[in-house]
């Protein structure tokens, strides 16, 4: 973590572009630096004062730096932006960029002023900056003059934009990590690798296509969803590389259950809560419904369980659109415990017959060796599903329901939990 440089997580020019946005549609001057206050940007909208003057001094740039880092550290402590006069006399503000609550970049806003200069003070700092004064108090004079409510609320924006980007930067760094690790511990596996190698070169080109349509539209309120959809691509990095570490771990046979009591209705509603983008963009509805029979608590692992309809929801979605996928639960009694039974069903499912096949054998006798081979990799991740059931002491598979449609069942033994 300690080498991990804000460039190492986010691109150049993807920080460029958020940071352009923000001069355009605010009107002030905008920076992006690393830890120590360097930039890491070229700054957009910057006046001729700072640029060709203060920054061009040996000693002005470096008290730049200095205050660009401060202003920073200042709004870290305080948990809030900060709006702070920089060692020239202008207004400037500034948000830390966060990853796993290490400081390692800030964004910066300003260079402007709320009031007439002091003349004398400009003078006095131009000399000892070894500036020209006139030429200093010229450029000071044309720095733009706005009140401190209109100060206040574009702090309050770069704010935003600052968390956006340490969450972006987060995820990216999860998934950086969990790379490397899989690189070491399934290196043989070159197959796999170069499959989830090509995958996050896909996103990060989707990355990049989102940051341009948000700086090419010039609306906030787009500028806001594709932030959105940045954060949601780089969550899909991060999910991808943890399902092959998953895959790798399963393997070594490390995976343990985590027992807890649970309410299934919340659960079935988290799950449908993880997959709202994906079906959304399909025009797919999921219907939920839950049998009398099933009881109000149970102990299990809802974790897995929800991982497990994650991914065959997913997986249903990737080839359906505008249609329905069902999601039922019932319960029946086997001895001491509750039988979990949930069906997955799909309206209109065009899944190629390979893959429904591979889908059933696989379920029948997959092995740990096969986990991560490479052989199974289909989008409804089936050594995930498969070796988390059997973790369970559960049963996955693929029957034919109405119309000869396939429909996925689980069946999970379940305790359940009075009161």
């Amino acid at each position: 973590m300690k080498d991990i440089k804000l460039t190492d997580l986010i691109p150049p020019h993807i920080l460029q572009q958020f940071q352009d946005g923000f001069s355009n549609f605010t009107g002030m001057a905008a920076l992006m630096t690393d830890e120590n206050g360097i930039p890491v940007t070229v700054g957009s909208g910057f006046t001729d004062f700072c640029t060709n003057l203060t920054r061009k001094s040996e000693k002005g740039c470096r008290r730049c730096e200095e205050c660009d880092k401060n202003g920073a550290l200042q709004t870290l402590r305080n948990g809030k932006p900060a709006v702070y006069r920089c060692h020239a006399g202008l207004v400037d503000f500034a948000s830390p960029i966060m990853v796993g609550g290490k400081f390692i970049g800030s964004v910066i806003g300003g260079q402007v002023r709320t009031d007439s200069i002091d003349r004398e003070a400009f003078a006095a700092a131009a000399k000892e900056l070894g500036i020209d004064p006139e030429a200093y108090i010229a450029a000071a004079e044309k720095t733009s003059v706005l009140s401190v409510e209109t100060i206040e609320r574009s702090a309050d924006f770069l704010y935003e934009i600052a968390k956006i980007l340490s969450e972006m930067a987060y995820n990216n760094y999860l998934a950086l990590s969990q790379s490397r690790k899989l690189e070491r511990a399934a290196r043989s596996q070159s197959a796999y690798i170069m499959n989830m190698s090509l995958n996050m070169e896909k996103n990060v080109n989707d990355w990049m296509s989102i940051a341009k349509e948000a700086v090419d539209s010039g609306d906030s309120s787009v500028m806001e969803s594709s932030i959105r959809k940045l954060i949601s691509k780089s969550s899909d990095v991060y999910s991808m590389v943890g399902d092959t570490v998953d895959y790798i771990r399963m393997a070594g046979g490390e995976v343990e259950l985590n027992e807890t009591v649970y309410d299934l209705k919340a659960l079935f509603g988290q799950a449908a809560e993880s997959v709202k983008e994906n079906l959304t963009e399909k025009n797919i509805s999921l219907i939920i419904r839950i049998d009398g029979s099933v009881p109000k608590y149970m102990l299990g692992d809802p974790a897995k369980i929800g991982q497990i309809l994650n991914k065959l929801i997913i997986g249903c979605a990737s080839y359906s659109e505008k249609t329905d996928i069902s999601l039922e639960a019932s319960c029946r009694k086997s001895s001491y415990a509750k039988i979990l039974d949930i069906e997955l069903t799909v309206g209109e499912l065009n899944i190629p017959p390979k893959v429904i096949e591979d889908a059933r054998s696989y379920f029948s006798y997959a092995s740990a060796a096969d986990i991560i081979s490479g052989e199974y990799n289909s989008n409804f991740a089936l050594p995930l599903v498969g070796v988390l059931t059997k973790q369970m002491s559960g049963t996955v598979a693929v029957g034919s329901g109405k119309g000869g449609d396939p429909v996925f069942r689980l069946s999970i033994p379940q305790l359940e939990v009075s009161g």
